[in-house]
């Protein structure tokens, strides 16, 4: 558990579970984020044990437990306020029992004790030099050494047949930058896909319901191990 800090979140309701969090902590999982719902739904229906890598407030892996789709769920993130933000919603909704949460440069601080059916992540798309990624961590991957860091390690956290699966930014990057990085590290490509069109995603903010119709520039790849 991270030292309180008096904070004043915004609120974000999936389901019966308020994500609490602040704009600037957001990096897309309250938006095209959403459309892991459906696609988890299609693909794997509910599954036990969901981490959420690179998980900010928590958007997807709140979303997907709200939904269903998972019984327990795990998420973990470098900055220290996203993770204030997550505890804050798991106080807030008594999901103690359910959610927990890591303070983690990529996966060093989890232990090897934690094992998923379903890694989901809407990484830092962008590659870049380290300055840019220093100002804005939620956008940038200077080299695209936290993909291949997390790919590095984990098997270790998997388990038999476990899957992970990414929302990639097809401006920013293509399935043939991860492929060799999967590959090399004992894991094999399912499937590379975009959620059906059109993206309809909604989430209840503020009381108002909000739409996204626009076919969706982002692209989920699908691995699993071996």
């Amino acid at each position: 558990m991270l030292s309180s800090v008096a904070m004043k979140y915004d609120t974000v309701k999936y389901g019966k579970i308020s994500v609490t969090y602040e704009p600037h902590l957001d990096g897309g999982g309250m938006g095209f984020g959403q459309e892991f719902v459906q696609v988890v739904k299609e693909k794997f229906g509910k599954v036990h044990h969901v981490f959420e890598f690179c998980a900010g407030p928590g958007f997807i892996g709140f979303s997907l437990l709200a939904n269903g789709l998972c019984e327990k769920l795990t998420l973990s993130d470098i900055n220290p306020e996203a993770c204030r933000a997550c505890e804050e919603t798991v106080r807030k909704n008594n999901l103690q029992s359910k959610v927990s949460i890591y303070l983690s440069d990529c996966l060093d601080a989890i232990p090897e004790s934690e094992k998923w059916d379903l890694v989901v992540s809407n990484p830092p798309h962008w590659p870049s030099l380290e300055d840019a990624y220093r100002e804005d961590i939620k956008m940038f991957d200077p080299n695209f050494i936290i993909h291949d860091k997390f790919y590095r390690d984990i098997c270790l956290f998997l388990k038999p047949g476990g899957s992970i699966l990414f929302q990639e930014n097809g401006r920013a990057t293509k399935a043939a930058d991860f492929i060799p990085m999967i590959h090399k590290n004992g894991l094999e490509i399912v499937e590379v896909f975009t959620a059906k069109p059109p993206s309809v995603l909604q989430c209840l903010l503020k009381g108002k319901k909000l739409k996204y119709s626009k076919p969706s520039p982002y692209y989920f790849i699908w691995s699993k191990s071996r």
